[in-house]
């Protein structure tokens, strides 16, 4: 062919040429359930009267179709029905774009567009026989698989999540674990669950979540699970001839945490804190530890080979713990802790060690809180010296303080980080109280009241302050003030007389005195009246 021949030729289809050169080539991939833009311009702005959005290896083979302002959906595969639409409906600046929703692995080929505009091509059969303007080729693949971290107790049931891309027809689930092999954890094909390749361990034990698969879910529910089923699962699913990788979980299986007790005990008791190995057959416990995380790296009991290690001791703890039972019979390595005190509070932790196993810990919080207020009753005679007993839970002490309710703001006794302050004490108190032990030795904060009066009468209260901690009521004693036997009276508690003082016994003899007077009246009045008598009868006669 001329070279004139050919340019004449290219000349009357020059639309043609114009878009066989300027076609547009892309490569797209997308994951399986996105939305894809697959993209295409016009060359020019005249008005575009014709689109066509193809795919050869489909039949019929369009994804789309538009002619003269209209959709035309008999030449549409159908698998694109409701899936595609134009980007831009009217088509500004010549964008006859598609956007492809919820892509699968089936929509994956090469794509072309062409169009028609006024005054180009026209339609001469039902497609264009135009070269395209845009070529794109379009690679799904499978989202990358989902991956998880489970942690599940013993015996809990356990659920491995898993949803298909699309709620299309799922041919095959195929739940597996590398290390079983061949054998699988859950198959299910055409319609049934195929228990001949499922691995012995899991039969019965689990489940398709959803037999119907609703929406994609081919998760399952594993049954009480156990330490040998950690591993790594995954999720396989089979739709229309394909294989897709959806899920991958990592189940760790532990054995649930121990059992923790709560004591609650009073300073200055002993406590048991419990603990039982499995067993101690031929005397295979090898090692008891008993600690406290605050105290590391001392315990509060460690005993190994045979022998107690004090070396590793805490010091708080020499001499006031020992195993209950040495003999450690039937497995016992409990301890008895002698005389708590508040800094004993927290969490202890036994461990057993037994040749050839490391048992899990026992685990026993400790409270230790103050005794309640001793309260005491305490009868005194006036002018002795009086001691009002308190003893502090620890040794500790920062602030002492005895106080009487009436005495508002002022105090019997203060004494803060070993200063006595007079200047808060009630000032009928002074000179006269003071510690029984200024060392407070063993937290004795007892005082001694010197010359007690009738006013010193009341209930007292002994609060004691010890660091950390806040200010806690030891003790509460009421003192009762009484006159001392024998005396002549005086004035009570209550400030009235005391009854047999002199002025009682002057009235007592003055009645006697007067009742003694009118018998020997009486007496004489009768002797007198008697002789008159007597002398008128001697008359007579």
């Amino acid at each position: 062919m001329s070279a004139v021949t050919s340019a004449s030729l290219c000349w009357t289809l020059l639309p043609v040429c114009l878009l066989l050169v300027s076609a547009e080539q892309k490569n797209i991939t997308a994951e399986c359930g996105q939305n894809v833009t697959l993209t295409c311009r016009a060359p020019n702005n005249n008005t575009i009267t014709g689109v066509e959005w193809s795919r050869a290896d489909l039949e019929p083979e369009y994804l789309l179709v538009y002619r003269d302002g209209q959709f035309v959906p008999d030449n549409q595969h159908p698998s694109f029905k409701n899936r595609v639409d134009l980007q831009d409906r009217r088509m500004k600046d010549g964008d006859v774009s598609v956007i492809l929703k919820d892509v699968t692995v089936n929509d994956a080929g090469t794509y072309e567009c062409r169009v028609v505009q006024r005054g180009t091509n026209r339609w001469k059969r039902a497609n264009l026989k135009t070269a395209p303007i845009s070529i794109i080729t379009l690679r799904v693949v499978a989202p990358p698989p989902d991956q998880k971290n489970i942690t599940a107790e013993t015996g809990e049931t356990v659920t491995l999540t898993c949803r298909a891309p699309n709620s299309k027809s799922t041919d095959v689930v195929n739940w597996s674990r590398a290390d079983l092999g061949e054998e699988y954890v859950l198959l299910y094909r055409d319609g049934h669950f195929d228990t001949d390749n499922q691995h012995p361990s899991f039969k019965n034990r689990v489940d398709l979540q959803d037999r119907q698969m609703k929406d994609g879910d081919v998760s399952v529910i594993l049954k009480n699970v156990m330490i040998n089923d950690t591993g790594t699962y995954e999720c396989r699913i089979f739709m229309s001839g394909t294989n897709e990788f959806v899920s991958i979980i990592y189940l760790r299986v532990v054995d649930p945490p121990p059992e923790q007790k709560n004591i609650t005990a009073e300073s200055g008791q002993n406590v048991t804190l419990t603990c039982r190995a499995p067993n101690n057959k031929n005397g295979n416990i090898t090692v008891v530890k008993w600690s406290r995380a605050d105290l590391k790296p001392q315990y509060v009991l460690l005993y190994r080979n045979g022998h107690f290690d004090s070396e590793h001791q805490h010091p708080s703890f020499k001499n006031r713990v020992d195993l209950q039972d040495r003999q450690m019979k039937d497995g016992d390595v409990s301890v008895i802790l002698k005389n708590v005190t508040i800094n004993d509070t927290g969490t202890y932790e036994c461990h057993v060690v037994q040749r050839g196993t490391n048992n899990d810990p026992s685990i026993i919080y400790l409270r230790v809180v103050a005794p309640p207020p001793d309260q005491k009753n305490i009868t005194a005679e006036s002018g002795q010296n009086v001691t009002l007993t308190c003893r502090a839970p620890n040794h500790s002490i920062d602030i002492v303080e005895w106080s009487r309710a009436d005495l508002k703001s002022q105090h019997v006794f203060v004494c803060w980080d070993g200063q006595v302050l007079p200047e808060e004490q009630h000032p009928s108190f002074k000179n006269r109280v003071d510690l029984q032990d200024r060392q407070m030795k063993d937290g004795d904060v007892s005082v001694s009241l010197k010359n007690v009066t009738f006013n010193d009468a009341g209930t007292y209260e002994c609060r004691v302050q010890s660091e950390d901690d806040s200010v806690e009521l030891i003790s509460i004693i009421y003192l009762r003030v009484v006159v001392p036997p024998g005396s002549g009276g005086g004035t009570t508690e209550d400030g009235g007389k005391e009854e047999g003082g002199k002025e009682d016994r002057g009235s007592v003899g003055l009645i006697v005195g007067l009742s003694v007077a009118a018998v020997f009246l009486v007496a004489a009045a009768v002797f007198v009246i008697y002789r008159k008598q007597d002398k008128k009868s001697q008359t007579v006669v």
